[in-house]
């Protein structure tokens, strides 16, 4: 029996990476490999039969590359960080429950999850297990529902079923070692007419439904976007699956299909904060998009029904309404650059890539070659064959990453830039609280012409037009005047911000929380940054601007009519 309050000790006083690293070794890494052998990674473990029980060998970073990649995480092995060490207690503590439903399956014991009860010591396990797998909901209920939309299949939420039961387990296991104990799990799925066919290319391609001709869905006939995919048109949804993950799209009336997306910024960011930090972000960057990401939509969303003809992600970024160029481009572009061997893996061998213009903001795709610049290109991106594979790239976690990355470079766009400076002053000087930044950006993302003035009209409104005298409480009463102006302010051109007051609440709960502060100062975006230029006197609150930041290289961005 593993040690598990050992482990804890070690997380608890934060110096897990400390005892638990190549070649240590001590009682903890008898304790770690205990907690490694009860999660399933004996058969790591045993592939040297003759090593110390408390020694920190190569059969242990092994079984630690194995956990990591089965819960997509990034580890070399070599040592075990904090996030790392808190992850396999969690999927320790887990067991538990994977007992519970294993045996509610082997006794066909469903009703004993009471889903109507929150108290109900069953519903609670479930609800667990379902936030292990990244599913989340406000009730078990709300959860469960998510979960059966995600996999595909039918759920009222008011009953675990065996399809569902089995489908938890089947998909909890895949995080834990070979050497698990596991039970023989099989996904029924009666309502699915290609279940378990498999993709072995003896389906007639996979086009199994109306592909490329499903009436109000839009449609491309296009073979190499549906090749490989099996697609079954249900009415009023649609499931895409291409052999190992499907997902289920509603058919919007007159065209296009949807996913609000089950994968959370939230979660994302307090996982993978090692792998973001290496993307030169610092915590306050990713505490602001924390905050934020409460007002926007999960990071893989799908939307091909509306004027921006295909959106996704957590900002929604689209391929770009009519004839224009749009923002996702960007977003691939940087996606590419960043990880070539993941975006190859989707989008190369569909003939997907980014026009050469493409810049930081803005831009194209091109599809075998050719420009997609026109209404009539862009049209064919409301398949949902397209929508299947933009959400299967979305579920990359290198892929999330950038989303995070590009969602913060978005203050490049207007921060640090000349054109949006109040009475002369950059604004990177005078709202610089990670609170006051979070709530810059989340107006940004809304209305993103409308900063300058919002800004402008509160500091004249205050009187407060001179930042280097700004105190912390200066502040503070500068962005209360901001959020009353930003809730009305109008051009003339469209409506005001959507749900100005509702949004700022939620951000402003994070202060409430501790996760966000209100000081001056508290915020900065990359740490080169503050490695390069921090020789600053201390009255200098500003937040510095990235290491070879070129404000022309950013365009200032328009509102779009809603």
């Amino acid at each position: 029996m593993a040690n598990i309050e050992a482990i804890r000790d070690l997380l608890r006083t934060n110096s897990i990476s400390k005892f638990l690293n190549v070649n240590a070794r001590n009682q903890y890494v008898l304790a770690f490999r205990d907690l490694l052998n009860e999660l399933g990674f004996s058969p790591e473990l045993n592939s040297n039969p003759n090593a110390a029980t408390d020694f920190f060998g190569n059969e242990v970073v092994n079984a630690v590359v194995s956990f990591a990649r089965r819960n997509r995480l990034d580890s070399t092995g070599m040592a075990v960080t904090p996030f790392l060490g808190a992850t396999m207690v969690e999927r320790h503590d887990s067991l538990t429950g994977l007992k519970t439903l294993e045996g509610a399956i082997a006794n066909g014991q469903y009703a004993q999850f009471n889903l109507q009860n929150p108290n109900d010591r069953n519903n609670i396990t479930l609800r667990s297990l379902l936030d292990t797998l990244g599913i989340t909901g406000t009730t078990t209920q709300e959860a469960l529902r998510n979960y059966a939309q995600r996999r595909g299949l039918s759920a009222d939420g008011y009953q675990l079923t065996e399809t569902l039961a089995k489908a938890v387990l089947s998909d909890l296991y895949l995080l834990y070692g070979d050497g698990l104990r596991k039970v023989a799990v099989t996904v029924p799925d009666p309502s699915n007419p290609w279940a378990n066919i498999g993709n072995n290319g003896g389906t007639n391609n996979g086009n199994t439904g109306n592909t490329g001709n499903t009436g109000n869905t839009g449609g491309t006939n296009n073979p190499v976007i549906s090749t490989g995919l099996q697609i079954d048109d249900r009415g009023g949804t649609i499931v895409v699956s291409d052999g190992s993950r499907q997902i289920q799209f509603r058919k919007h009336q007159p065209i296009g299909v949807s996913t609000p997306g089950f994968n959370g910024l939230v979660n994302f960011v307090e996982q993978n904060k090692e792998r973001l930090i290496e993307l030169d972000l610092t915590y306050s960057a990713l505490q602001v998009m924390e905050a934020i990401a409460k007002n926007e939509g999960k990071m893989d969303a799908i939307n091909s029904y509306d004027r921006g003809i295909l959106s996704i992600g957590t900002y929604q970024w689209t391929l770009g309404r009519d004839d224009k160029a749009g923002e996702m481009p960007a977003l691939l572009k940087k996606f590419r650059d960043q990880f070539p061997e993941s975006f190859r893996r989707h989008f190369t061998p569909i003939g997907l890539d980014v026009s050469p213009d493409t810049n930081t903001t803005y831009g194209f795709l091109t599809l075998n070659g050719a420009p997609v610049n026109s209404i009539p290109a862009k049209e064919q991106f409301r398949d949902p064959a397209w929508g299947f594979r933009f959400w299967r790239a979305l579920q990359e976690p290198d892929f999330q990453a950038v989303q995070v990355e590009h969602a913060l470079d978005r203050l490049k766009n207007f921060y640090w830039k000349p054109s949006y400076a109040v009475f002369g002053n950059l604004l990177n000087t005078v709202i610089t609280s990670a609170y006051g930044v979070a709530l810059l950006l989340d107006n940004h993302v809304n209305r993103p012409a409308w900063i300058k003035p919002c800004v402008e009209l509160a500091m004249q409104q205050t009187g407060l037009t001179n930042p280097s005298q700004f105190t912390d409480q200066n502040e503070r009463d500068l962005i209360k005047a901001y959020l009353n102006v930003r809730h009305t302010y109008t051009d003339g051109s469209i409506a005001a911000m959507s749900k100005s007051l509702i949004r700022a609440q939620s951000i402003y709960a994070e202060v409430q929380a501790g996760k966000l502060s209100e000081a001056r100062g508290s915020f900065q975006l990359s740490n080169r940054a503050v490695m390069a230029y921090d020789t600053r006197n201390s009255m200098d609150k500003s937040a510095l601007p990235p290491v070879f930041y070129e404000p022309t290289e950013f365009p200032d961005m328009e509102n779009e009519r809603e």
